[in-house]
């Protein structure tokens, strides 16, 4: 069983295992010929793959023994020795492919894929792992030299750099010098100001318009034998380069989707397509620096494409030491189904440029402790369907000039008023009621006409003066009656 050891190379033809092993179809090199119509493929023994101490290799614990494509160069043993009946495959080993794969001919791709016609007279090793450390390396355009930097995925990377990434600005929110007040802008002009950011360059860094500007760290570009480089047939690559300031980890999808930990500790997650995070647990985060997070694009066409939506199922506690803005540029609508308590512990501005709407369906109370001013440029119309009761500790409000009209379907009273009460009108003053009018006056009531007046009374007139009445005249007194005038007392003087 385990005498003589023999050991062979050769190619693999065919990798798609029935039973899923791993095993690959081998053209042995001094065993079998080139000749497919004499050795088909089809013919060719199975060669087992041998595995690492790495992997247990039981109930698909451990890696998958897939590796070899059809036209790579493998070597082994034969597991039966001289017999030579069972293959094992232990290794792999690459070269400098000098010509297409010619697929009639043994020890080729039976498919006529590899090599690549691209990769022709190039070593295998991966391109990305053959730099040469000399910067600058190619742009966007693949302008520069190539130094092991013409790798597709690397190439799609510097194309797909994005650049100008807008940010939110705080929004001017009224003239200051037009309405003045004790609020001014913030302090920090910078977030006024419009900073776009952009993408770090692949690989070296560099938040620089220039695709060749890279962080100042980097002193050499990724060089051979140092980066260690893994990658699948559809382009998914893996990188772990140990260039001296030039330190990485990348991780690659096909699609342009890729992470990358660049030689300073810097972070970039890129996802061309959807992202989904799911946390069953807690999650905590901390950032130390600033964050700027844009969603969408004004570039959108469909604008439901940056919409976001947050739900909280528990309680949401924000508490900010600096400044908070908000700058909406379309509606804002709020709605609460609870109780609203807010505490302004100093001043507070509001500018409506447009109307203002206030619904209040159960009590408003405001309470000022100082002085209250209000400005209207216009009227001031005010409707009261119950009573109404005001008190003035020191005078009475002052109307401009205008109109001013009161609505009162109920009673209205002006009580407690503990100074003078003056009522000055600069145009006509109507009293008017449907019912009955009582003035009561527990001191003396001064009445004094420049003008005519006149009295006009429909119904019943009857003046009762339990004191002294004295009418004195400076003209003439004329008294008209269509009916009967009567004056009783017990003396009438008449001078």
């Amino acid at each position: 069983m385990y005498g003589e050891f023999v050991w062979w190379q050769g190619v693999v033809e065919d990798r798609v295992d029935p039973l899923k092993l791993g095993r690959c179809r081998v053209r042995i090199l001094g065993y079998h010929t080139n000749n497919k119509e004499r050795i088909p493929t089809q013919d060719l023994p199975w060669a087992y793959p041998s595995q690492p101490i790495t992997s247990a290799a039981m109930n698909g614990v451990g890696t998958t023994p897939m590796g070899p494509v059809e036209g790579t160069w493998v070597f082994g043993f034969f597991r039966d020795g001289p017999n030579a009946q069972e293959p094992v495959i232990t290794g792999t080993f690459g070269g400098i492919p000098e010509a297409e794969p010619n697929p009639t001919l043994g020890f080729n791709d039976p498919k006529g894929k590899y090599p690549l016609t691209t990769h022709i007279l190039e070593p295998d090793t991966n391109r990305l792992a053959r730099g040469s450390g000399a910067l600058p390396v190619p742009d966007s355009e693949g302008n520069g030299p190539y130094n092991g930097e013409n790798s597709p995925s690397l190439i799609q990377k510097r194309k797909a750099r994005q650049m100008e990434v807008p940010v939110g600005v705080v929004g001017h929110l009224w003239d200051y010098d037009k309405d003045k007040g004790t609020i001014k802008h913030t302090d920090n002009t910078k977030l006024y100001d419009v900073a776009p950011w952009n993408e770090p360059n692949p690989r070296y860094g560099g938040v620089e318009d220039s695709n060749t500007t890279y962080l100042e760290s980097t002193k050499r570009s990724s060089q051979y034998p140092l980066n260690h480089v893994r990658m699948s047939e559809s382009g998914h690559v893996e990188e772990w380069d140990d260039t001296p300031t030039a330190e990485r980890m990348h991780r690659y999808h096909s699609t342009g989707t890729f992470e990358e930990i660049q030689a300073d500790g810097t972070k970039i997650t890129k996802i061309v397509g959807n992202e989904y995070e799911i946390t069953a647990g807690y999650k905590d985060v901390w950032i130390k620096g600033s964050v700027n997070i844009t969603i969408g694009s004004k570039g959108d066409a469909d604008v439901n494409k940056s919409d976001c939506r947050i739900l909280y199922y528990g309680d949401l506690v924000q508490e900010v030491y600096g400044d908070y803005h908000l700058n909406v540029h379309g509606d804002m609508r709020t709605k609460i189904s609870g109780n609203e308590a807010r505490e302004v512990l100093a001043d507070r501005k509001i500018v409506i440029n447009g109307e203002d709407d206030l619904s209040v369906h159960k009590n408003q109370i405001i309470n000022i402790d100082d002085n209250l001013t209000y400005t209207i440029g216009g009227n001031l119309k005010e409707t009261v369907k119950k009573n109404v009761d005001e008190n003035y500790g020191n005078g009475v409000p002052n109307f401009p000039p205008g109109n001013h009209t009161t609505l009162v379907y109920g009673s209205s009273m002006l009580s407690n008023v503990t100074g003078k009460y003056t009522l000055t009108v600069k145009d006509d003053m109507k009293i008017s009621t449907t019912a009955n009018y009582n003035l009561n006056v527990t001191g003396n009531t001064e009445i004094e006409v420049e003008g005519y007046q006149d009295e006009i009374i429909q119904g019943y007139d009857n003046h009762i003066v339990n004191g002294y009445y004295q009418m004195s005249n400076a003209l003439t007194h004329q008294i008209s009656s269509g009916g009967n005038y009567s004056v009783t007392a017990p003396r009438i003087d008449l001078n």
